[in-house]
């Protein structure tokens, strides 16, 4: 009777010790820190112009600068598109390279480095882009968008 008990309850134990991480896992799906952070860095630009588009009331927007910022999410989206195409484009070519027989380093080394050029100018795309959003704004109204911020964050 002692040994039944004894491997009943290792069994439980390690079935509790398999379950635990996965369920862990499950539930920070789409929160993780890589995953979560590259994509909220990606769309920074996106979803700022969008909240300052939503709030343009309380912020007091003018008409041009509504026109400046819808122009400027366009804008950026449809770069945004394009750089991503050419870094998928990029990581295709990078993968057949692989998947043959005898790799060529020297052409396999240009076609990495051509995909992280092609993120580092996307990243400083994004980060000039961002900065031209803020620019667009009043000093008044980033303080009213700050606030407008906090209260959003207050009510999750």
């Amino acid at each position: 009777m002692d040994k039944r008990l004894i491997i009943a309850f290792m069994v439980t134990v390690f079935a509790v010790s398999g379950i635990v991480p996965v369920s862990a896992m499950m539930h920070d799906k789409g929160k993780g820190v890589a995953y979560h952070s590259k994509k909220d860095f990606d769309n920074k630009i996106l979803k700022k112009a969008y909240f300052i588009l939503m709030n343009s009331e309380k912020l007091e927007l003018t008409d041009e600068q509504i026109t400046k910022i819808k122009a400027l999410k366009i804008e950026a989206k449809k770069e945004l598109v394009r750089q991503k195409a050419d870094i998928k484009l990029i990581e295709i070519d990078i993968k057949a390279i692989a998947h043959e027989e005898s790799i060529d380093t020297e052409v396999m080394n240009k076609l990495i480095d051509a995909k992280y050029d092609l993120k580092k100018a996307k990243a400083k795309y994004i980060v000039a882009k961002y900065e031209e959003l803020k620019n667009i704004l009043t000093p008044k109204q980033k303080e009213e968008l700050k606030g407008i911020r906090k209260q959003c964050m207050m009510m999750k």
